[in-house]
């Protein structure tokens, strides 16, 4: 029995020997230098022991000869995988940098148009594309307005103001206080040298009726007679930068009071009130509010109108888009639909 556990024992240490030493000859020369344990063992701890380890204090990989992969570049990807060792890329195009085929400096994976020569756009559907023949725009832009304009020549807006009052849905104003957004701005930052593009030389999505036509004092005056609210006038700008602004002097021949409200922003605010319910509130902590822009002008006399409602100084509201057509002299509703919350 004995014979047999040493016999197997003895056949153990011969295989763990026969994997120990993989090139007899270099381990040889390792022996010549250094003794038996040196050249077994493994300081770095990488599996590759001293005998065949190039690189004896750094960790590494056999296929390497026990040094660890280079990266000259050090984007993450190995030299030996890498089709740009000396510049930095990514994985996914074999260490090179994101391609840009046609040479205009906005690259592959954002150039609209990879394969042409073009300029960089803040409208991912033009960036890297060629810039517009602007001379050629202006030519379809002003047959186009004047399309508008001839279309437009009899039609009444005044219809369209007073349609557009008449629909306001009182229900979705349920406190006594209203603010009213009678003056509109947008504000857009832009980044000058980027966009190559032609700029339309008029308002182009409402060439002939403005959200600024809209609200005229007869307007104010209307929406005042229409809603059985006491009426605060504000402006608003929408974009970057959005912001409020109460207004500071009376605008309307109506009776008002001076009093205090608490906006959105939490800041305290000094307003103005066109009183029509009983006002006995010094400080308005709960109002609703009402703003109607004209968003769109379509050939064939179509207005697209939106209307957004919101109540006890919510940052969110409903918001409607009602699409007015101008036929035989009235402006009917083709279409009226709430939008989707976000």
């Amino acid at each position: 029995m004995k014979i047999k556990l040493i016999g197997v024992f003895l056949f153990i240490i011969s295989c763990f020997q026969a994997q120990e030493i993989i090139d007899k000859s270099i381990f040889k020369k390792c022996r010549k230098e250094f003794n038996k344990k040196i050249c077994l063992s493994d300081e770095d701890k990488d599996g590759v022991l001293f005998y065949l380890d190039k690189c004896p204090k750094e960790s590494g990989v056999l296929e390497n000869k026990g040094c660890p992969w280079s990266d000259k570049d050090e984007d993450g990807v190995f030299d030996k995988d890498d089709e740009c060792p000396e510049i930095k890329g990514l994985a996914e195009y074999k260490g090179c940098p994101i391609p840009d085929a046609d040479g205009d400096g906005v690259l592959d994976y954002d150039d609209a148009c990879p394969t042409t020569f073009g300029y960089k756009s803040k409208d991912p559907y033009k960036n890297g594309c060629m810039k517009d023949d602007c001379d050629k725009k202006f030519i379809e832009w002003e047959n186009r307005l004047q399309r508008f304009i001839d279309e437009s020549k009899n039609v009444n807006y005044d219809k369209l103001k007073d349609k557009i009052i008449k629909e306001l849905n009182e229900k979705l104003l349920p406190n006594n206080d209203v603010v009213v957004f009678n003056d509109l701005q947008y504000y857009l930052c832009g980044t000058t040298g980027t966009d190559y593009y032609c700029k339309p030389h008029y308002n182009f999505l409402t060439p002939v009726f403005t959200t600024e036509n809209f609200w005229d004092e007869e307007t104010v005056l209307k929406i005042y007679d229409r809603l059985k609210k006491n009426i605060i006038l504000a402006k608003k700008t929408l974009g970057e930068g959005s912001s409020v602004e109460f207004e500071k002097k009376p605008v309307i021949n109506r009776e008002y009071k001076y009093s205090k409200l608490t906006d959105l922003y939490k800041k305290e605010n000094d307003v103005i009130v066109y009183t029509k319910l009983h006002h006995k509130e010094k400080h308005i902590l709960k109002y609703s509010t009402l703003s109607i822009e004209i968003s769109k002008n379509d050939l064939d006399n179509k207005i697209e109108v939106k209307t957004l409602y919101t109540e006890n100084n919510s940052w969110y509201g409903r918001s409607f888009i009602t699409i007015y057509q101008y036929i035989d002299n009235d402006w009917i509703i083709i279409e009226n639909k709430e939008q989707k919350k976000n």
